[in-house]
């Protein structure tokens, strides 16, 4: 009888432990000073440190710093109060990113009455990643309504503002026989009246006026093209000569060639070895990897940079999608940075030096015009790379 229940006893210890070793999610146990002293074989696929460099340390080591006052909650409400809890927060991998996780610990007190705590933690990275996708496409397209509304209203008094600084230059030109015959109906010398305003510097505040318009309406430019979702003048391209294309254009842009020495970089071309088509719009894809080259220029230009600059360029397909990735060795960035980098109006360059649009229309032009998608991965000091999926030729 007791040879039967000690067979019956191993054979249900060995069907648990094949299904905690099996298991894709992690479980784990931790002691009441929250050290682990347990965890299964998932942690090393899915983290890749291996159970000896987990246990014995605390999940603190191994959390986002963000996440841990959360995971000591969790703890102690096993704890002190025995109570089950749940919460989402980022383990570290090996290689230093970060994947989010959905963990659930629960008291436990085994048969010497020392407690513990039992844990299981699901990836839920892939969700956590389309619902960040779903929150940005939502809020695209609330602001994009707003956007074309600001632009249209905005055109209004500024075409009166430039036309208005363009009248005034017109009205004290010698070459108009209407302002000389006017200046002398009233006794004025037209002449003196030009010495005086460039004297004053009124001809340069007027030219200021127009730049700024100009600079004005570029923006303008930008937002409605944010709010445009027409498809119009779709083409199929071959993406590896769009993106030598976009190289030569890139070059021969006054700003990049002259204040971020586009020229001087090193570009790397990574292309498919066969040709890669995609149904696009071509004009607006254009602008759109000019705008991440740009970006990317200027990143390298930084007087931070340690690396050489390099620009990569690549192609490639993946299930079903034509792939561009346009990698830089720049400073790179930060998580929050990274989160928030397709956000309208959101920019970490100076005053002045940009709208904070650019990426935002790429957004728009990718999922919106596009029906694909974009995303960044980037590490401080580690560069940025920029990947752009679009659906394959005849999809569209």
């Amino acid at each position: 009888m007791q040879s039967h229940a000690a067979e019956l006893f191993f054979k249900s210890e060995s069907s648990y432990r094949m299904l905690v070793e099996s298991s894709s999610d992690i479980i784990y146990s931790r002691d009441k000073a929250g050290c682990f002293t347990y965890v299964s074989p998932a942690w090393t696929k899915n983290l890749g440190q291996l159970p000896s460099q987990v246990i014995g340390h605390t999940i603190g080591e191994f959390v986002h710093p963000e996440d841990q006052p959360a995971c000591r909650k969790l703890l102690d409400g096993a704890v002190q109060v025995g109570q089950t809890g749940e919460y989402t927060f980022r383990f570290r991998q090996l290689d230093g990113t970060w994947r989010w996780h959905i963990s659930r610990e629960t008291p436990h007190i085994d048969g010497n009455g020392v407690m513990a705590v039992v844990g299981i933690a699901h990836d839920v990275t892939e969700r956590h990643r389309i619902q960040s996708i779903m929150a940005l496409t939502e809020k695209m397209v609330m602001v994009s309504g707003l956007a074309a509304g600001m632009a249209h209203e905005i055109n209004n008094p500024l075409g009166a503002i430039m036309q208005h600084a363009q009248n005034i230059e017109r009205r004290v030109s010698m070459d108009i026989p209407a302002n000389v015959q006017a200046a002398e109906e009233v006794g004025v010398d037209l002449s003196l009246v030009r010495d005086y305003l460039e004297k004053r510097s009124i001809f340069s505040f007027i030219g200021h006026i127009r730049g700024a318009g100009v600079r004005a309406s570029e923006i303008i430019s930008q937002m409605l093209s944010f709010s445009s979702r027409g498809e119009t003048g779709i083409a199929t391209v071959d993406l590896s000569k769009l993106l030598d294309k976009v190289v030569v254009l890139a070059a021969t842009d006054y700003e990049m060639k002259k204040q971020y020495g586009f020229r001087t970089l090193e570009i790397v071309r990574e292309f498919a070895a066969e040709p890669l088509y995609a149904d696009i719009a071509s004009p607006e894809i254009e602008r759109v990897l000019l705008n991440l080259m740009k970006n990317a220029a200027q990143a390298m230009a930084a007087p931070e940079m340690t690396r050489e600059p390099r620009l990569t360029l690549r192609t490639r397909a993946d299930e079903g999608m034509v792939v561009i990735e346009i990698e830089d060795s720049g400073p790179g960035m930060d998580e929050t940075t990274c989160l928030r980098v397709f956000e309208p109006f959101y920019t970490t360059r100076e005053v002045g030096n940009g709208a904070g649009l650019g990426l935002s229309v790429a957004y728009n032009v990718i999922t919106g015009m596009h029906r694909g998608y974009i995303e960044v991965s980037s590490r401080p000091g580690e560069g940025s790379c920029f990947t752009i999926k679009l659906p394959v030729r005849g999809t569209l």
